[in-house]
């Protein structure tokens, strides 16, 4: 019973991680037709934006822990290219884990989609670790060092045309796809120890009730693949950020924003 308590919590910390980075932006179709051309300009008012979210984490209402997040883009860069640091912290009865993370995140104006260059990690608590990737190829191989073992990943002949992303720039993709109208689509993510896929669709709107901000009319999105207990939801008062993330687990966190801040130069 004891390892199962402590398999659950490390399960619902590392899903609580990776429902945090899933923001994007929904858009009506006459936008989306607009926004497939991708212009200079529009990029620029769409995608590279600084901004800063914070995160609580609740269990039975009790707040348990945080996540923060910034996005900086590099403003002396020639090519669209972004630093997005993350760090975030869940206390549970006796078991604490924290969580640090930094990524490179660049946009492929001839793949038109985002790429992952390079991330490294840190998980402190149960199955502690720390973990660098480098990915290649246009996203299609990847280095990771896992606790001084590497190892070498690459997509399958099936996949050959979806690139590998870490967990924030896989945020982006799918903030991306949902701007271009897209309502059912699949990403690949590099785990330390495998390729994992997303499979994610857009199920409607729906009014939740925030502490902070009160009524919401949010974009409700669902996992339909191995995932499918995930289910998150998007504010289009809030820049169209994840505004709540819940699982359907025994140890189930809700994640709500808290604070969130965009700078636009």
């Amino acid at each position: 019973m004891m390892t199962k308590l402590i398999y659950l919590t490390h399960t619902s910390f590392k899903s609580l991680i990776l429902l945090s980075y899933c923001l994007f932006s929904f858009s009506a179709k006459s936008q989306a037709n607009k926004v497939n051309t991708l212009t200079a300009s529009e990029f620029t008012e769409l995608h590279q934006c600084d901004k800063k979210f914070e995160y609580d984490v609740y269990f039975l209402d009790r707040n348990v822990g945080y996540l923060h997040r910034t996005i900086k883009w590099d403003k002396n860069s020639k090519n669209a290219r972004a630093t997005v640091t993350s760090n975030a912290e869940v206390t549970f009865l006796w078991l604490d884990s924290t969580y640090q993370q930094k990524s490179t995140m660049a946009f492929s104006p001839h793949y038109k989609h985002f790429l992952t260059p390079s991330f490294s990690q840190k998980l402190t608590g149960i199955k502690s670790r720390e973990m660098q990737a480098d990915i290649s190829d246009n996203g299609l191989t990847s280095r990771v060092t896992l606790n001084d073992d590497v190892s070498h990943y690459q997509q399958t002949d099936e996949n050959k045309n979806n690139p590998l992303y870490d967990l924030d720039t896989l945020g982006a993709q799918i903030r991306l796809n949902l701007l271009q109208g897209k309502t059912r689509f699949t990403l690949f993510r590099q785990a330390s120890k495998k390729i994992k896929s997303y499979q994610f669709e857009v199920a409607g709107t729906e009014v939740i009730n925030h502490e902070k901000w009160g009524k919401l009319t949010a974009t409700k999105v669902i996992e339909v693949g191995k995932y499918k207990s995930t289910v998150l939801w998007f504010s289009a008062k809030h820049d169209h950020q994840l505004i709540k993330a819940e699982l359907d687990m025994i140890f189930s966190p809700v994640v709500w924003l808290s604070h969130f801040a965009k700078q636009c130069d």
